[in-house]
């Protein structure tokens, strides 16, 4: 006898055979919780002291009502009550009521017995024990001369490679958890440094290490995803830095404590700069704004910007108080962080300077030591210097490909340092733009190192 295909009765069948398997921690529990109570419920924040980035973190609960869920037992569980309405204050705090499929789901989640299913390969990632091996350069977007001159960082795939800084040896290979470094920051006496980066998706992390005995000294996790470029105060104490969660935070380097959380931006923050006495703080993102806060407490003043395009670079003047900014307009700005007047709606008073337009997106700029000049790097072939004072281009740093994603001067002033997405580190002179030097950061498994 020949069975007939019955198209709703399959759909009822499938349906019927989703809602009989067990809910999935991993695949949808975590990113509810990512979504809806991680902003707040953080290793760097502990409201509550409760930690929901991880599953021990939800058994180990808070201090108020201990674990978050009682096996088997929504309706006594602390995490379903918070945002089903049965516990006051409901949650996510001052944000809107989570959908009700999600209620139900995490609801589920408990009665079936909350278990954890994350894959083996997805915990906790661990410090690796060997250097990672290579088959092609990776993307670089973190790295930074040591102030004495003698060393050039550079952020490749867990691990902080420490080079010569003429290119010509590696002198340590710094290994962490982090997949990606996204900024790298010596202290001003050389003796710490800080990489702010991260795992997409995953976690943001700081590191502190030991420039002389090459240990990391700290490791401090904020959010559910990766961190954006940071800055480290002029007293070396502290490091700010940007988060996907529109935050800007703050960091004490001695003890791992954060010092504040600032919500005053709109989207992902990207970057950040301490003023020169330390006391303030911009930060500049997705939502257009160059933002002026307190770097004690990270209370917002102003907007320092006439509001453009989206801002993915800043950079502060070394011995005044002005920031150089760029982003999506392909125009670089300079503005004094002192406004000269009253602000009026549509104010541009702090504007100093208005640069040529680039050739693409601008993701990276740096002042020379004495500020004279100026470097720009992005979506283009080149990375242009220019005088500060006049805006007059004098040089032109050619021979990347794909994008330049991080610059630096060297503490000398006579050679900048670029690298992107073609893993190639490039040495120039600043004066004349000349590329005296080009390599590969990382050991490649073919044994090349030297660039075309």
């Amino acid at each position: 006898m020949k069975r007939l295909f019955c198209p709703a009765a399959a759909a009822l069948l499938a349906a019927l055979a989703q809602a009989a398997a067990p809910v999935s921690y991993y695949n949808e529990v975590r990113p509810v919780i990512q979504r809806y109570c991680s902003g707040c419920h953080q290793p760097a924040s502990k409201m509550s002291d409760l930690v929901l980035t991880e599953y021990t973190g939800i058994l180990k609960g808070g201090k108020k009502h201990g674990s978050a869920i009682a096996k088997g037992a929504p309706d006594t569980s602390p995490l379903v009550r918070s945002v089903n309405g049965a516990l006051e204050p409901r949650m996510p705090l001052g944000g809107p009521n989570l959908p009700d499929e999600a209620v139900e789901l995490l609801a589920r989640w408990v009665r079936e017995g909350a278990e954890d299913d994350t894959p083996a390969e997805a915990r906790a990632p661990q410090v690796p024990k060997e250097p990672p091996s290579y088959t092609q350069p990776p993307v670089i977007t973190g790295m930074a001369f040591s102030p004495d001159g003698r060393t050039l960082a550079v952020g490749g795939f867990k691990e902080i490679v420490l080079h010569k800084a003429d290119g010509s040896g590696i002198q340590a290979r710094l290994l962490g958890r982090s997949d990606k470094i996204h900024s790298l920051s010596f202290t001003p006496d050389g003796a710490l440094l800080v990489a702010v980066g991260g795992t997409p998706a995953r976690f943001g992390e700081i590191q502190v290490w030991d420039v002389a005995s090459r240990k990391q000294i700290r490791s401090v996790t904020a959010t559910a995803d990766t961190l954006f470029a940071g800055d480290v105060s002029p007293d070396g104490k502290r490091v700010a830095f940007g988060a996907a969660d529109k935050t800007v935070r703050a960091v004490e380097l001695e003890t791992g404590k954060e010092l504040f959380k600032a919500g005053h931006h709109e989207d992902w923050v990207l970057q950040t700069v301490y003023g020169i006495d330390g006391k303030r703080i911009v930060s500049v993102g997705r939502d257009r704004a160059a933002r002026l806060a307190d770097a004690e407490s990270g209370a917002f003043r102003e907007n320092v910007n006439l509001l453009r395009e989206k801002l993915y670079a800043v950079a502060r003047h070394p011995r005044r108080d002005y920031i150089l900014i760029g982003g999506e307009d392909r125009v670089p700005y300079l503005y004094t962080m002192d406004r000269p007047r009253a602000l009026k709606i549509a104010d541009d008073s702090t504007l100093i300077h208005k640069f040529e337009e680039q050739e693409g997106k601008i993701f990276a700029l740096a002042f020379s030591p004495d500020g004279a000049r100026i470097a720009v790097g992005g979506i283009a072939s080149e990375a242009p210097i220019y005088d500060t004072e006049s805006g007059r281009r004098v040089a032109a740093c050619k021979g990347h490909s794909g994008g330049i994603f991080t610059i630096a001067f060297h503490p000398g002033g006579k050679q900048l340092a670029t690298a992107g997405f073609d893993g190639v580190v490039r040495l120039y002179d600043a004066a004349s733009g000349k590329e005296q030097k080009a390599f590969i950061p990382v050991p490649l498994e073919n044994g090349e190192r030297e660039a075309e």
